[in-house]
This record gives C-alpha cells, sequence and structure tokens, in this order.
C-alpha cells in the first residue's frame, strides 16, 4: 500500500471520528439544560469545537504531509497522534460541561422566580416513555394558584410538561444525590411513587413536609407499601386506603392520613345510558409488577377477552388500553398484532380499537359503559362513573379468596379463561345486581365523591400549608368515617 493511500486513509478516520466526537459533545451540551429559566453557560461553545476540529485536522495535514513518503506508513501513525490528544481533550470537556450542569441548576434553585414557591413535587421513573404518574397530579396542582416546582431525575420527561405561569420545570440528574436541591421557600413536597431514589430526598430535606400522593389507589401491593411509612403526610383516596394499610400489618399513625379522594375524577351524574346505539366497552390492564403478589395482570388473555366481547350478540366499540409499562414488553408487538386480528370474528356493527398513550383514562372512563380491568386502581376510580365493571381473572381466585380485595365485591369476576365474560356481560347491560354494592364502596373508597371534583385536595393542600411548624395536625375529626360495608358474595 501506497504512502499515499495511507495518508488518505488516515485523514478519513480522524475526519469521521472528528464528526463523532463533536456529536458526541453537541449532545452533552443539550443535555445540560436544566430549566429555561436561566440561560445555560456554555462550557464549551461551537465555535471552540469547530478551532479543536480544524486545529487537529491542520495539525494532522502538516505532519502527514512532511513525512508521507510512497511505502510509508508514517502519515498513518501520525494521524493517529493529534487524534488521540483529540479524544483526551473529548473527555475532559465532556466531564466539564457534567460539572457545569450541576453548579447551574444550583443556580436555577436561586433564581427570584422559585421563591414564590411553597410548593415542589418529585418523580423519577426511568421505565415510563411518558410522566403520566405526575401529569395526572397537575390540574389539581394548578387549581390551587399556587407557584410549584416539578423536580425530575430523568431529562426524558421534560417535554411531556407544558409551559406555564404556575410552575416551573427543573432537571436534577447532575446533583450529588445527597443535595438538599429544594428551593428555600420550598415547605411541602409531593411524591406520586414509592421509587427507592426518593429515600435520599427524604433524609435530605428534613424540614419540609414530605408528602405521598401515590398515581392511584388499588388492592395490590403498591398502596399498602411498607414505605409509606417514611412520608410526614399519606394523602389517600378514602377510607378503604387506610384500612388496606392496617389489614396488611402496615402500621402507620391515624393523624398520618388525609383524605382527598381522587380529584382527576369527573362528577358523572348519570349511570351507563341505555339508549345509545352501540354501548362501549373499554378493557384496562394493569402491568405485570415486579413481584408476583402484585401480578394480577391479564395480557395474557388479552385476545381472548378481546374476542368474547367482539362476539356479542348486540354491536360494541370495544377499546383496548394496556397499562404504559406493557408497551416495552418484548410480546407486545406480537400481542397487538393478534389483537388487530381479532376483527375477524367480531360481530357486525362492532368496532374494535387499541387506544393510544395519549389518550386519557378519565375520558375513557366517561365514555365507557362497562369496563373489564384487572384487580387495579382502574376499578377505584371507576366506582365514580356508577356503571358496572368486569374484574379478570388470570390467577383463578374465587371470591371467597378475594376478601382482602375490596374492589372486587363491586363487579363480576371472570373465569381463568374468561368462558363467562358474555354471560357477565348480558347480566352487567341488564339486572346489575351488584349496583348497590357499588354504591357502598364508593363511599368507602372515593372520601370526596359528595364534594365538588378536586375541592378535598384543595383543602387538605392550603390546610397543610396554614399547618406548617404543627406538628401533626389532627384532620380525623374534622371527616365522619363510613364502616367497611359487607357483602354476600
Amino acid at each position: 500500500m501506497t504512502g499515499a493511500a495511507l495518508y488518505l486513509g488516515a485523514i478519513t478516520c480522524v475526519l469521521v471520528g472528528e464528526t463523532w466526537l463533536r456529536f458526541s459533545l453537541h449532545k452533552a451540551q443539550r443535555s445540560c439544560t436544566v430549566s429555561s429559566l436561566t440561560p445555560q453557560s456554555t462550557p464549551v461553545s461551537r465555535n471552540h469545537l469547530s478551532a479543536q476540529g480544524l486545529t487537529a485536522t491542520a495539525l494532522l495535514c502538516l505532519l502527514s504531509g512532511l513525512w508521507a513518503t510512497p511505502d510509508s506508513a508514517a502519515p498513518l501513525f501520525i494521524a493517529l497522534l493529534p487524534f488521540g490528544l483529540r479524544i483526551s481533550l473529548s473527555r475532559l470537556t465532556r466531564a466539564h460541561i457534567k460539572r457545569s450542569a450541576a453548579v447551574h441548576s444550583l443556580q436555577t434553585l436561586r433564581h427570584p422566580k422559585l421563591k414564590r414557591a411553597r410548593i415542589a413535587l418529585y418523580f423519577s421513573e426511568p421505565r415510563l416513555a411518558t410522566p403520566y404518574q405526575v401529569t395526572m397530579w397537575l390540574k389539581p396542582l394548578l387549581s390551587l394558584k399556587e407557584p410549584f416546582v416539578i423536580l425530575l431525575k430523568e431529562r426524558k420527561h421534560l417535554q411531556h410538561f407544558p409551559k406555564s405561569d404556575l410552575y416551573e420545570v427543573l432537571i436534577i440528574t447532575d446533583l450529588p444525590e445527597k443535595t438538599a436541591f429544594l428551593p428555600t421557600s420550598v415547605e411541602v413536597l409531593f411524591y406520586v411513587n414509592n421509587s427507592m431514589t426518593n429515600l435520599p430526598v427524604v433524609a435530605a430535606n428534613p424540614n419540609v413536609t414530605h408528602v405521598q400522593l401515590l398515581h392511584g389507589d388499588s388492592d395490590k401491593p403498591p398502596s399498602y407499601n411498607p414505605m409509606s411509612a417514611i412520608y410526614d403526610r399519606l394523602f389517600v383516596a378514602g377510607e378503604m386506603a387506610i384500612d388496606r394499610y392496617a389489614r396488611h400489618g402496615v402500621i402507620i399513625p391515624r393523624e398520618k392520613f388525609t383524605i382527598v379522594g381522587r380529584p382527576q375524577l369527573p362528577r358523572t351524574k348519570n349511570a351507563a345510558s341505555t339508549s345509545k346505539a352501540c354501548k362501549t366497552v373499554v378493557y384496562m390492564t394493569t402491568w405485570t409488577g415486579m413481584f408476583d403478589d402484585s401480578n394480577f395482570c391479564s395480557l395474557a388473555q388479552a385476545q381472548k377477552i378481546v374476542e368474547q366481547t367482539l362476539t356479542s350478540a348486540e354491536p360494541l366499540e370495544v377499546i383496548f388500553k394496556p397499562h404504559p409499562l406493557s408497551l416495552k414488553a418484548p410480546d407486545w408487538p406480537d400481542l397487538k398484532d393478534q389483537l388487530l386480528k381479532s376483527t375477524n370474528v367480531m360481530s357486525k356493527g362492532s368496532t374494535f380499537r387499541i387506544a393510544t398513550t395519549e389518550e386519557d383514562v378519565f375520558d375513557l372512563y366517561e365514555r365507557a359503559d362497562l369496563l373489564i380491568s384487572d384487580v387495579s386502581s382502574t376499578l377505584i376510580d371507576f366506582l365514580a362513573t356508577g356503571k358496572p365493571y368486569i374484574v379478570t381473572n388470570p390467577n383463578a381466585y374465587s371470591e371467597t379468596d378475594l376478601t382482602s380485595f375490596p374492589s372486587v365485591a363491586g363487579g363480576y369476576l371472570t373465569s381463568r379463561d374468561a368462558s363467562n365474560l358474555p354471560d357477565l356481560m348480558a347480566t352487567s347491560f341488564t339486572t346489575d345486581p351488584r349496583a348497590q354494592n357499588r354504591k357502598a364502596l364508593r363511599d368507602y373508597a372515593l372520601g370526596d365523591h359528595d364534594s365538588p371534583a378536586g375541592a378535598a385536595f384543595q383543602n387538605a393542600c392550603r390546610q397543610l400549608l396554614d399547618d406548617r411548624g404543627e406538628k401533626s395536625p389532627d384532620n380525623s375529626r374534622k371527616h365522619t368515617r363510613p364502616c367497611e360495608p359487607e357483602f354476600n358474595l
């Protein structure tokens, strides 16, 4: 191989490497965005990067041109020298960018706009494609008319928050784990899940009131997680949630609980419509969870359940909405294809579609005449509508086995293979003998259903802010406690 060929090859390698380095550094700079409140100081400008690249290339050309001979491999080795130096400089630059981002985050926390915020919300969940656990609480928080701050551990979630004059979203990825990163004005810090990253946040901020909201109330283990004891207050939907902790041996003082209902739920005046020519059945599955005791997911039976609904004698609009984390499962694409093929067996006049990730579950509750769901927070939320629901049963529980899952008592339990689904649908649409069960469960599970939507949550938040400084405000005397209803299953 001639020296000229080696020379051209070396030049090509360096230019390709230079392009990759510049892309990598530009990406690192873009990832430094922590907020729109203050301009991001650019540790290495675009012009600086270009100058570095041009300098390296010029040095390469000079040395290679001087040393090149027809049969010499020297240009190849000479080319590697400035390129190696370039890689070393790039690593130093990336480290500087990361340090700069942490400094910028701390500077942003001192911005005058944040000094008005008395409320903050911390969120971390890298597995989710969208931060729905937070966005479901945006409207209730905005209704307070109080400035607040949302603190995100994962930068990818930033794009899902619209701009608002009442809140600011900050990225805290680059801050050390035990940093007390809250703006000094914050008095109350909300959480919406039991992420393990919550623990150091609670420990690093002892002077604020830590409040767990969760992202739904259900009879599954996450709704009585012993980790809940670390928070100063627990905002729960109703007495059912409080009793659930005690039923499962998780002892938390009663004064830590505040009943706020589910402020996201619309107030439905009428139950299922009987005048619609084509009724709507919404089928929602839960996540498989990380442990067997929290796996109530019927995704493995989804195709059969969908086919059972689509072959109903009367025409139905069937909408399937899987849990967001199910969309990341390796077998989801195949299952999706199978579900779409179910339309080949549907009766005349029926329709089927898979809901998009952007569709609001609360809008689907309003649309549904009948819900089919796994044991999950969906059942308890749906109680607010007064409409019937069917509970899937992939683990083949008997109704006696499910006495520790009160939400099941308001619905109709399928067999493991869902072969009795058509009969349960017919019962739900006609006699619906469990309508009174659902009414009693609604009173027990949703403590705010008789008040305007969000009123209980607003009052609880304002009371919390007003009572800052009191060790444990006692709200139990302000609430008349309904007893757990008894049902003959």
